[in-house]
């Protein structure tokens, strides 16, 4: 154990960027997000943007696990609001603003926090006797309704390394809004969204992530299609041109060139792919019934080219599932 502590102090040591009292007297020493990443442990397509310092985690889910000592924790969280494209002629909606939850004991969504525009801090854990506690930090809401990236820690305490066992299994889930959970908690099918209503933890990947005793992780993005249609103009992206990628949406909002995703070192060993709803409607709504047939066909071919790519990505071990679900589109 003295041994061990050895190597972790110098690690903690480093970490600290400040420190200052509280109004109760209280010293907090604060970690940056780059000392804090041998510390933590990262879930999900996460991304470390090195000139802002910053580590974004914009995908549903992701997030990081943290270990600490004290009686409080708080984060610095960088949020960017999200904006949806209007109808024509429509005035724009309010921005989108992302949530993050933070899970206690390994399955207790403790805490939800809404971020606003900008840096702010914002209290993820306080108790009022001091104790070593591990909090998983995850995004609620989904990546193109608002990012959020963690630009530090601060604690009474300290942070410590997080356990960085792996779970027996590990699954990636693909999809667009039944994935991400849209709407899970609205009050009905026609309220308007609000990002407050779209609870990811409570989505039917990570429920069934958890049932398994998995690892997982989503790459989903409401109403994506798996490729773009033949003959209509596109719909935003399609998931053939962003699932290759850590955070094609980060890249565009931060100016930045997009990075390919790491694939060898996160190794998944089931790749659900849930798409198909939204690549109906280039095809039910064509009057040329000759035309809606080729969309067909051609939605056919662009889907299994989709698949290949997914296993080129993931190695000849992983199972690739596909399925459409619950919405019962013919497809």
């Amino acid at each position: 154990l003295s041994s061990c502590m050895r190597r972790v102090r110098p690690l903690v040591r480093e970490a600290k960027w400040h420190g200052h009292i509280t109004k109760e007297g209280e010293a907090m020493e604060a970690y940056t997000a780059k000392a804090l990443l041998p510390l933590i442990q990262q879930h999900g397509r996460t991304v470390f943007d090195e000139p802002s310092g910053t580590l974004f985690f914009n995908w549903t889910c992701s997030g990081f696990t943290v270990a600490f000592t004290g009686k409080s924790l708080r984060a610095k969280i960088q949020a960017y609001g999200d904006q949806v494209a209007p109808p024509p002629g429509s005035p724009p909606p309010p921005a989108d603003y992302p949530w993050v939850g933070v899970v206690e004991d390994g399955d207790n969504l403790a805490r939800r926090v809404k971020c606003t525009e900008g840096a702010g801090w914002y209290e993820l854990f306080s108790a009022p006797q001091e104790g070593r506690h591990t909090l998983r930090v995850i995004k609620l809401s989904e990546n193109a309704r608002g990012k959020a990236g963690l630009l530090a820690l601060e604690t009474d305490g300290a942070v410590l390394p997080a356990d960085s066992r792996q779970e027996p299994l590990s699954i990636e889930f693909i999809g667009d809004s039944i994935t991400c959970g849209f709407g899970n908690e609205a009050p009905g099918r026609d309220a308007p969204f609000d990002t407050s209503e779209e609870n990811g933890w409570m989505s039917f990947g990570a429920v069934a992530g958890r049932r398994l005793g998995a690892a997982y992780n989503m790459v989903s993005v409401s109403g994506i299609a798996t490729h773009a249609p033949k003959h209509r103009p596109p719909h935003g992206k399609s998931m053939a041109e962003v699932y290759g990628f850590s955070d094609i949406y980060l890249a565009e909002r931060l100016g930045r060139e997009p990075e390919r995703w790491d694939f060898h070192h996160h190794k998944k060993d089931i790749v659900v792919i849930n798409l198909g709803t939204n690549d109906v409607a280039p095809i039910r709504f064509y009057t040329d019934l000759a035309v809606a047939d080729e969309e067909e066909r051609y939605f056919e071919e662009k889907y299994r080219e989709f698949i290949g790519f997914v296993r080129k990505c993931n190695g000849p071990d992983a199972w690739i599932v596909c399925t459409l679900g619950p919405l019962a589109y013919y497809l």
